[in-house]
């Protein structure tokens, strides 16, 4: 099989907002007249959908003594203020408030220090979707503490210290939850490659005829766009494209260093619980690349036949045998991601623009149908897409194209998938 090698030269976020990763405890605990100094503490983060298993407690309190535990949800400029004169209480949440409980008793020992409070703060909320701060969206704080009647004490009661929650993202269902900049790529079969003739407009590979059947057994999620150089930048700190632009995909990035990205970013999302059990974000095999380019068509291209000028960002049409920009001007580089209309899947720029990295080493088809085929090693890695640089011939579905994996030119980019994990 040959693989010719040619010389090819809307913002769209895929990064959730960022959250404290664990409960935030502060404030100082009042000392309770028989020298009990109760804490508050939560065990995870709240989430949007109150299904996170969120525990707030309320240990070390005087045993069988009565007691509320309250809320509020701004603490902006706010000062602890002491609970009565004299006493070591300290109220540290900002009104209004809200009680989860009209009353509880911490149990244990009276005279003991073993009474404990346990609120189930999903439980509360899914029972109250009127409470205050209810519906939750990400990143909004909650500010928690406990009051507990102690007859002895100033005001008869003391206070524990306070506990500050952020509302996590609801974890991912695998094909159903919305990723801002994603999109929902359904399990399916397809028909791989292409038998074009090897002349105009196609110049298909007289020596490479195959296709095959292909199932992609799972679903997964896939960049709409491109990486942009501005998400390269916020993750990797750094922007190496040779035609800047905060919208631009990133170019001059080596295999490599899209891998280190996609690591990055599955580290990153990880800690925030945003990454399935099983999946990761990586660069889409070759076949999975193929199956959402097509979008369940079978023509040479997502939008047909032919490729025009005004579907993508390339150099030359063999469909209207035109130029689609000035080749005697400056070189134009890649257009900002999103630039053309999407293909029916809602994947831009799938034709064009920059080729992108695949997961896969460059390998010979077989003609047997298979199931999530992977080639792990070889010293080439695939390019799909054609680039800005290129004719209409190598921007085909099914146009196969490889680079080491250390190469990095100006029409080299790349686009992420969150998908299964794959273990070579």
């Amino acid at each position: 099989m040959s693989l010719t090698t040619y010389r090819t030269l809307a913002v769209f976020s895929l990064v959730p907002l960022a959250y404290a990763q664990t409960p935030t405890t502060y404030c100082t605990a009042g000392i309770s007249t028989n020298f009990c100094v109760p804490q508050i503490s939560a065990n995870v983060q709240p989430n949007t959908a109150n299904s996170a298993g969120c525990v707030i407690t309320t240990s070390g309190l005087p045993g069988q003594r009565q007691g509320v535990v309250f809320y509020g949800v701004d603490n902006f400029g706010f000062t602890p203020t002491p609970w009565g004169v004299g006493g070591s209480s300290f109220l540290c949440v900002k009104a209004p408030i809200r009680r989860m409980v009209d009353s509880l008793n911490s149990g244990g020992t009276a005279g003991a220090c073993n009474g404990a409070y346990v609120i189930d703060w999903d439980a509360f909320q899914n029972a109250n979707p009127a409470a205050l701060g209810n519906p939750w969206v990400l990143g909004d704080k909650v500010f928690v503490q406990s009051w507990y009647r102690d007859p002895l004490a100033v005001k008869t009661s003391n206070l524990s210290n306070a506990v500050e929650l952020t509302l996590r993202e609801a974890p991912l269902t695998s094909c159903v939850s919305a990723i801002p900049g994603m999109v929902v790529i359904p399990a399916g079969t397809f028909t791989q490659g292409s038998i074009a003739a090897s002349g105009p407009p196609y110049f298909g590979e007289y020596d490479d005829p195959v296709v095959r059947q292909v199932t992609i057994s799972y679903c997964f999620w896939m960049g709409a766009t491109e990486v942009t150089q501005a998400q390269y930048a916020a993750l990797m700190g750094t922007n190496p494209s040779n035609f800047p632009g905060a919208n631009n995909p990133v170019e001059q990035v080596s295999w490599f260093d899209a891998q280190a990205y996609c690591a990055a970013l599955t580290a990153q999302q990880s800690a925030q619980g945003a990454v399935p059990q099983g999946y990761e974000y990586r660069l889409p095999t070759e076949a999975e690349w193929e199956y959402a380019c097509r979008a369940g068509t079978t023509s040479e291209f997502n939008v047909g036949a032919s490729l025009l000028c005004n579907q993508a960002m390339f150099s030359y049409s063999y469909h209207s045998n035109s130029h689609c920009w000035n080749v005697s001007g400056p070189l134009p580089g890649p257009r900002p991601a999103g630039s053309y209309a999407p293909n029916a899947w809602g994947l831009y720029d799938m034709h064009g623009n920059v080729w992108e990295w695949c997961l896969d080493s460059v390998a010979t088809y077989s003609a047997s149908p298979v199931t999530d085929p992977f080639v792990a090693s070889g010293p080439g890695r695939v390019i799909r897409g054609g680039g800005w640089y290129d004719y209409s011939i190598v921007c085909r579905s099914a146009f196969r194209n490889y680079r080491g994996p250390g190469d990095a030119n100006d029409y080299l980019g790349f686009r992420v998938v969150l998908a299964p994990v794959i273990v070579p």
